[in-house]
């Protein structure tokens, strides 16, 4: 048995994977703790592992400051949060691990590695193109300055890009290449594992079983850092008249209007049992989202939040015919259309299909944890 730590933040789709894989190397005979912020506790407690905030950071409310791309104290606090250099070693310390598991986007985490004596693999859980913005970007620049000053207070040389700060290390990416053109020309070092999907128990059906209309998941981010209000609003009107049995998830549904007598709307619903008998989903394009609709063949329409992987997944997605992608802000009548187009052209479902294919074919959580599994027992030698 080995013992792994995983340093994690809440960005919404970082969270699944990294508790997907935990599920795995528990099922393997390993012990898996986690450390973050107070935010995340309930989250993983409620899974069954072992939660500690980091000591100088993690008290640090994510939600408190809305959009992150908006907001440099999320930089200074999470993306590139100097207490890191000293939160990460004091906790591996702590807990004894025998590998450590790190988020490719936590700066202060990355840059405290050479403090440690263990083993580490970065976990990327989404595509790297999409969510590691360019230097020359208001976003990226930021970003980048915030990581050298607490590289330099570290005594390391200087990034000119974001992603040179897990060069060197196993990085575990958990999308296909499909999906992320940077995997063209990655280092031998970075592994394409495939998406790793966090396991829930099945949900009862709100509907009958003899129920045969369409079936549409409209699934928006439950993060609380965007509000969804009004891309929950649009698309219920845009079904409100269509021949469709509609479910919404949504952790806190908030100010959309009256709900359609064909819609239904659940706080928390696991994909892996809706999908299989949806046609479409209709998302913010978040990569949890998109790559549980591919991995079932389900053709999507997006309508993504202005920041983070999502407009870069959405145009993708529309790029490699597997769905369509919509303004955010886009109204019932554009949804209505986009959706009914999806559905009724095979195609989208046939180049959805195609990704289900590489998805099933990619090594996944097994595949992960043996990596890790490797790791660690490099580090015992």
């Amino acid at each position: 048995m080995a013992r792994f730590a995983c340093v994690s933040w809440d960005g919404g789709g970082n969270t699944p994977p990294a508790i997907g894989l935990a599920q795995e190397l528990t099922l393997r005979g390993h012990e898996v703790m986690f450390f973050g912020y107070e935010t995340q506790r309930k989250r993983f407690e409620a899974q069954g592992f072992t939660f500690s905030a980091l000591r100088r950071s993690g008290s640090f409310d994510i939600y408190s400051t809305g959009q992150p791309a908006e907001r440099i104290p999320f930089i200074a606090n999470v993306w590139a949060c100097p207490a890191h250099l000293d939160d990460v070693p004091e906790a591996v310390a702590v807990c004894s691990a025998d590998a450590l598991v790190v988020d490719f986007m936590m700066q202060g985490a990355l840059a405290a590695i050479p403090r440690l004596s263990l083993p580490v693999v970065v976990l990327a859980h989404s595509s790297i193109a999409g969510l590691i913005p360019p230097p020359e970007s208001p976003m990226g620049a930021a970003r980048l300055a915030a990581t050298n000053r607490l590289r330099e207070q570290a005594g390391l040389s200087a990034l000119t890009r974001l992603n040179d700060g897990w060069s060197g290390r196993l990085t575990l990416v958990t999308t296909i290449p499909e999906l992320d053109p940077a995997a063209t020309g990655a280092d031998t070092l970075v592994r394409y594992v495939g998406p790793i999907f966090e396991q829930f128990t099945d949900m009862d059906s709100p509907w009958e079983a003899d129920d045969d209309r369409t079936l549409v998941l409209v699934s928006f981010t439950t993060t609380g850092l965007w509000d969804q209000c009004g891309r929950i609003r649009n698309t219920l009107e845009a079904l409100r008249d269509e021949p469709v049995r509609v479910l919404v998830t949504a952790t806190e549904p908030g100010d959309i209007g009256l709900i359609p007598t064909n819609a239904v709307i659940r706080s928390f619903a696991p994909h892996a049992a809706i999908l299989p008998a949806a046609a479409i989903t209709v998302t913010h394009a978040g990569h949890g989202t998109v790559s549980a609709s591919l991995a079932h063949g389900v053709p999507i329409v997006a309508l993504p939040n202005p920041s983070a992987d999502q407009p870069f997944l959405a145009a993708t997605l529309q790029r490699l015919g597997a769905g369509l992608a919509l303004d955010g802000e886009s109204g019932p009548d554009a949804i209505r259309l986009a959706i009914r187009a999806v559905i009724e052209q095979p195609a989208y479902a046939a180049a959805a299909k195609r990704l289900a294919a590489a998805i099933h074919t990619a090594p996944g959580a097994k595949g992960a944890a043996i990596e890790l599994e490797r790791l660690a027992l490099a580090g015992r030698v």
